[in-house]
């Protein structure tokens, strides 16, 4: 009889859990998430009482042994936060819960010395080491990777140049008397790193060919290099987000071949069949600019797949576990920057991507009337797990007055709050790149919401005077210089547990190199400039 009773008690509070079907809930919304963090796979985190929630809560408190009592409150979140808080995942782990492409963009412990201070190039490294090639007048990127296989991380940078074809030189700061476009040279260097980090150099030429150079000689440029293993064999191989402005027969063009290196042994790699997104197959002409790109297992095929952004939208290679790809276009909204997560916590691939590059073309208009074009906002779009992505959210731009910071060169995702979900920072400057300001979105629900601004470059007051921006362009080697960062990394530098961000590639002011935005919690961050970091780093001279 008592069992009958408790059967019928228990039968009642599931009923009474799935009555309240679709009636939101903070609590149910804060389970959601903790559930899913902790594998119990919960569905999407909106806050309403559903089949799969009711199946991830049943399923927890079994394991746990310990009886559901229907109802979904503070008392289910207490213990779900004491189970998470007990989890030590790895960044790796947890970045493959989420989706997050780390894609050779975050430092780990190996390039820690026995002082436990991370081991990193400092600004004059870099200067000594990357900028000494007569092409380059900013450092474009650097990634960080397993190249031989041997669990050791091993370092790669580029740079993105000017030829200068109708004279003028390069200085320290940037580009002089320069009267061409950007011809685009790519000297990319690869560097294999002991465990005592020593840097040793290789011979780029003898590592791999990136492909085809333009009438003087320049080979394919690039924005941006995901370093990911995608053909499965423990070293790291590369696929390179070509933004180069070729010259050829004579005329500069964007034709945004994807170049694909991929690995036959210890620093040995072999070009992929893969191209690019044709757009003319008569012509073999690509869709141009591929800024940047992220990686992740877009159509949930087990291997690693890309996503570039393009003038055109955003373009989906999916890896057939070979390290070939098959390119096609999954989003009409063009972008410059890009990063992959999954945004809604529903098991499938999700990104934000964002506008990032000046046309002075658009010189006759103003910052706001320019930037507030809807396609030219940062938007986040979910995805079905099927190489499909539909728009769910667009930001808008961060202002100061009437400045808008517009452009967006550089987004990173991460669960920078330690709540389950995935957050992003992004650098972002105004139009012509002028000003410069990191912004921190928080996930709420599967939405972005803006936490934290830190300025790094303020703007002036003239800059809000569309009169000026014309004249501003004419010259630019008069263009205030800005401070932004191509692509930053992920590293918990003072070992603290929360996720920071290093740009360690900022253009064009190298002053602005190697700074950091520190985690403080609650989605505030503080920057910190290379000599502050010094009590958590070793600068490499």
């Amino acid at each position: 009889m008592l069992i009958k009773i408790k059967e019928l008690i228990i039968t009642a509070t599931f009923t009474f859990a799935i009555s309240t079907m679709g009636y939101a809930s903070q609590d149910v919304f804060a389970s959601q998430k903790l559930l899913n963090n902790l594998g119990y796979h919960a569905g999407p985190i909106d806050g309403v009482v559903g089949t799969k929630t009711i199946d991830a809560i049943k399923n927890y408190f079994v394991d746990r042994g310990m009886v559901f009592d229907g109802k979904i409150d503070s008392n289910e979140v207490k213990m779900l936060k004491e189970d998470v808080s007990k989890l030590n995942l790895t960044v790796k782990n947890k970045a493959q819960r989420l989706g997050i492409g780390l894609s050779g963009y975050y430092i780990n412990e190996t390039m820690k010395n026995k002082l436990g201070k991370y081991v990193l190039p400092s600004r004059d490294w870099m200067k000594k080491y990357v900028n000494n090639d007569r092409a380059i007048f900013y450092r474009e990127g650097a990634s960080f990777g397993d190249f031989n296989g041997d669990g050791q991380t091993d370092y790669i940078t580029w740079g993105t140049g000017n030829s200068c074809l109708n004279g003028g030189g390069s200085s320290k700061e940037g580009r002089v008397g320069c009267k061409t476009i950007n011809a685009g040279s790519l000297p990319v260097q690869i560097y294999s790193i002991d465990k005592r980090f020593n840097f040793k150099k290789l011979d780029i030429n003898a590592v791999f060919d990136f492909g085809t150079a333009d009438d003087n000689g320049y080979p394919n440029g690039s924005s941006g290099i995901i370093i990911a293993d995608f053909n499965g064999d423990g070293i790291d191989d590369f696929f390179i987000a070509n933004a180069a402005v070729q010259l050829q027969n004579g005329e500069f063009y964007y034709d945004g071949v994807n170049p694909v290196m991929i690995s036959t042994g210890p620093f040995k790699w072999k070009a992929s069949t893969h191209t690019g997104y044709k757009t003319n197959s008569k012509t073999k002409t690509y869709n141009g600019f591929s800024a940047r790109a992220d990686a992740g297992d877009i159509d949930n095929d087990g291997d690693i797949d890309v996503i570039t952004t393009e003038f055109a939208g955003a373009v989906c290679h999916l890896n057939n576990g070979k390290g070939n790809f098959t390119a096609k276009l999954c989003s009409k909204h063009g972008g410059f920057a890009i990063t992959i997560g999954d945004f809604n916590n529903d098991g499938n691939l999700d990104f934000v991507n964002a506008h990032g590059h000046y046309n002075p073309s658009y010189k006759k208009y103003s910052p706001q009337k320019w930037s507030s074009k809807s396609k030219e906002k940062m938007a986040l779009f979910y995805g079905n797990g099927r190489g499909e992505f539909k728009f769910v959210q667009r930001l808008d731009p961060y202002m100061i007055g009437n400045f808008m910071f517009s452009d967006v060169p550089d987004i990173t995702a991460f669960d920078f709050d330690n709540d389950g979900d995935v957050d992003i920072v992004s650098s972002s400057v105004g139009m012509y790149y002028a000003g410069s300001v990191w912004l921190v979105y928080e996930n709420l629900k599967g939405k972005l919401q803006l936490a934290d601004a830190n300025i790094t470059l303020a703007p002036l007051d003239e800059w809000q005077d569309p009169k000026v921006w014309g004249s501003m362009v004419k010259s630019e080697s008069k263009h205030p210089w800005n401070t932004y960062c191509s692509k930053s990394q992920l590293i918990d530098v003072n070992s603290d547990g929360l996720m920071d961000v290093f740009c360690n590639n900022a253009v064009q002011h190298y002053r602005m190199t190697n700074h950091f935005l520190i985690n403080k919690g609650n989605m505030q961050f503080d920057f910190v400039t290379p000599e502050e970091a010094s009590k958590w780093v070793h600068w490499i001279n």
